[in-house]
């Protein structure tokens, strides 16, 4: 498990370290040079010349430290000093006296040469005003320099809350960050700005960050431990029965995407609850699954009475449809199920118009809205959802008791409690139909096995995503189907 920090959270870590443990500045910020320097060592193979550009904070003294170590290993360097500020960090002018020393001279301006690698260290995670001046400008003009770019812990100019730019930015290829992620590298404009984040341990000890407790968390490989246990002595009938409500008439798709999803995560026996015009191409798509099927109103509400006296745990929404027979299937479940139920897509559409029908249940719900989704169940815009989706995704589940997988480049889930989990994996190619029928499935799955909602549902999600990539590595982003993600289901789910 890895934290993700604010501005103030990762300023309270910081100070902490310093302040209450003694940790000396100085050697956090020697630490953090020899981790950039590192990175820029792998990024430029052939020694080039190397531009660093810094202000006149900590974020320049790491900068001036970088430098300073790169050219005692050879490399050829330009310090480009902006001095925007009227005055400078006590550390900064340490590495500026210590370079004075060794004779390298700062340079007032970019000097006219070809650089392989530029490094920003001009502003870190504490900038809070809108950058202008002669900041401005050599953010610019770094920008527009041919080299790999290189971001001292974030990129100058990105928020390190928010992800907003602050008037300008400077676009990274790379980001060496230290300690702990900072939130506003994968939301807005920071998701782009920062590239690929590297983040590095400078030696933050564990108990500044448990001091302040940050409040966002996400899940790494190591977290694979949390999938459902499988144990030798056991049949179908002990990973969990998933009833599939979905599929509207000729509509087969997302009821077998989810279906196989399920089957896929562990469950030990899928029953789809469809239209009768999906009979047959789910039967030859999805052979295992059992199945029941409905012509009209009442055998709509057979199948329902069917799927609450059978089933482990429920999905249902996933190209269900909206109409009045949509509508009674899903208040019949909320009614009277005594299983945990999954609200997928057309389901959600449902709610959005009499959301009051959440409670009617007493039953463990997990919602998996994406942004439009959210926006109608709540009747606000998606801009202002995005703006605050982690009080607004904690606000609606502890409001309705529900689990909330609120779906995006960077989902989050939330139960209402203190802290919140973000989804750090996946990629731009799981924006694709039937996605996110797979992991109502799969998370389906993970309660059939036996994990608590929440649990299934954080993990649930991680997995999708790691699928996600996976498929990304073989089918490439453009190309890769939902149905990829499954096939790499068996691949990622490997307990550490």
């Amino acid at each position: 498990m890895q934290y993700i920090v604010t501005k103030k959270e990762m300023q309270a870590v910081d100070a902490y370290a310093i302040e209450k443990m003694g940790i000396p500045s100085a050697v956090l910020m020697e630490r953090a040079a020899l981790q950039v320097v590192e990175e820029v060592e792998r990024v430029n193979p052939g020694k080039g010349r190397i531009l660093i550009a810094v202000e006149g904070g900590n974020n320049g003294g790491d900068g001036l430290a970088a430098a300073r170590i790169l050219l005692e290993m050879g490399y050829l360097v330009d310090i480009y000093y902006v001095g925007g500020f009227a005055k400078v960090s006590e550390q900064f002018q340490v590495q500026k006296n210590i370079l004075f020393h060794m004779g390298v001279r700062l340079r007032k301006n970019i000097p006219h040469k070809e650089y392989s690698v530029v490094v920003d260290g001009i502003f870190g995670v504490g900038l809070s005003r809108k950058i202008e001046g002669v900041q401005e400008k050599a953010i610019e003009a770094l920008n527009h320099m041919s080299a790999v770019k290189v971001a001292i812990d974030i990129p100058s100019g990105i928020d390190a809350t928010t992800g907003d730019i602050l008037g300008i930015a400077f676009r990274a290829d790379y980001t060496v960050t230290f300690g702990l992620k900072k939130l506003g590298m994968f939301f807005s404009d920071g998701i782009d700005y920062c590239g690929k984040v590297i983040c590095k341990d400078i030696g933050f000890p564990e108990m500044a960050v448990k001091q302040v407790r940050p409040k966002i968390y996400a899940y790494d490989h190591s977290d694979l431990y949390r999938l459902p246990k499988r144990i030798n002595n056991s049949n179908k009938g002990t990973y969990g029965k998933v009833a599939v409500i979905a599929g509207s008439k000729n509509m087969s798709g997302a009821a077998f995407l989810c279906g196989k999803a399920a089957y896929s995560t562990g469950a030990g026996l899928v029953k789809i609850y469809t239209h009768e015009s999906n009979r047959m191409i789910l039967q030859s798509q999805l052979p295992e699954a059992v199945m029941l099927t409905y012509h009209d109103y009442e055998g709509a509400l057979s199948c329902i009475e069917d799927a609450m006296n059978w089933a482990t745990v429920i999905v249902v929404g996933p190209g269900l449809g909206v109409d009045t027979t949509s509508e009674r299937m899903l208040y019949e479940l909320l009614m009277n199920a005594e299983v945990p139920l999954v609200v997928d897509a057309d389901a959600l559409n449902i709610l959005s118009n009499n959301i009051e029908l959440l409670n009617t249940t007493s039953v463990p719900i997990i919602m998996t809205p994406h942004m439009k989704e959210m926006s109608r169940l709540i009747h606000k815009s998606v801009p202002e959802i995005m703006e605050k989706r982690f009080y607004i995704a904690k606000q609606f589940a502890k409001k309705t008791e529900v689990t909330l997988v609120l779906k995006d480049a960077k989902s989050i889930v939330t139960n209402g409690g203190e802290q919140t989990y973000m989804n750090l994996v996946g990629n731009n190619g799981m924006s694709t139909g039937g996605s996110g029928d797979v992991l109502s499935g799969i998370i389906a799955g993970m309660i059939a096995g036996g994990l608590p909602l929440t649990e299934a549902a954080k993990i649930g999600t991680y997995v999708h995503c790691l699928a996600g990539d996976k498929a990304a590595e073989k089918k490439g982003k453009y190309a890769m189907l939902a149905s990829d993600i499954i096939s790499c289901l068996g691949e990622v789910m490997v307990s550490s």
